[in-house]
């Protein structure tokens, strides 16, 4: 499914409120039954629903036509949720570390993993949803599945510091923390990778198979990824000695024409062929 239509708003506002309905659940867990491993499980769901928000609002800009300043659109602007996503988890990480302070004792209540529970399945939900958006949505997704993860260990970990000792439950909120370090590094790495111009794989092959298809020869190709599922380029082309310049426009037109249609949007010059009298 590629970025292009209102339903990707929509996909985005179902799965936020999943998200609500889970960060919820999770933080009354820690008010209510005093588990530091819920408390920063609960705080990483605050910033989801926040990045939830940028993604919508990134999303919307990024469905806007063309104009004078953005000839091929507004869709860059979508990659502004996933900027938005690694900035507040970051934040989140900075709070949540702050929230733990040192392991003075604590009770956990093991309600807290019934809590923790609940808010995983929710957000579980969330995040099959969110992916159907491929950028922000994406991106929301990928810290949604450490959210699982995480989920999981708040769960085990409040379980353990109810039935032994808090001080488990307290190194599960810090082995949570870690693992969104790791989820923040690598989300910043893929990020980076897609704004670069990378062009996908297969789409350079498929558009020089439809040019040489009609006897165009190509001169030069350039192409790039807008967002997954759209593309911009450009290229040079010299036409057959026996195919008029009319008629070469044509042909060109039809091509670009069919490329735009599939999400391909496609310059193409063409310049006469000096072997030709």
């Amino acid at each position: 499914m590629s970025l292009g239509t209102s339903m990707n708003i929509r996909i985005l506002l179902v799965a936020l409120i999943f998200i609500f309905l889970g960060g919820t659940v999770k933080l009354m867990g820690f008010i209510l039954f005093s588990s530091k491993a819920v408390l920063v499980d609960g705080i990483t769901c605050v910033a989801a629903f926040l990045s939830g928000l940028i993604v919508i609002v990134t999303t919307r800009a990024a469905l806007k036509p063309p104009d004078v300043d953005h000839h091929y659109g507004h869709w860059r602007i979508a990659y502004g949720g996933p900027l938005g996503i690694l900035i507040i988890y970051s934040a989140s990480l900075g709070v949540a570390l702050a929230s733990m302070g040192f392991p003075e004792p604590y009770s956990v209540d093991v309600r807290a993993t019934y809590s923790a529970i609940l808010g995983t399945l929710l957000y579980s939900i969330a995040i099959l949803i969110a992916r159907l958006d491929p950028i922000g949505g994406s991106t929301l997704a990928v810290f949604g599945w450490s959210e699982v993860l995480e989920g999981l260990v708040s769960a085990i970990a409040a379980y353990a510091g109810a039935s032994y000792s808090y001080i488990i439950d307290y190194f599960g909120g810090i082995l949570i923390l870690g693992y969104l370090l790791v989820a923040i590094l690598r989300e910043s790495r893929d990020l980076i990778f897609k704004i670069s111009d990378v062009a996908e794989e297969g789409i350079e092959e498929r558009i020089r198979e439809e040019l040489e298809s009609r006897k165009l020869k190509i001169i030069s190709l350039r192409v790039r990824m807008l967002v997954p599922g759209r593309y911009a380029g450009d290229a040079t082309v010299v036409a057959p000695c026996n195919l008029s310049l009319e008629a070469a426009n044509i042909i060109v037109d039809e091509i670009t024409d069919f490329l735009k249609r599939n999400n391909i949007d496609l310059t193409v010059h063409i310049d006469k062929d000096p072997k030709c009298s």
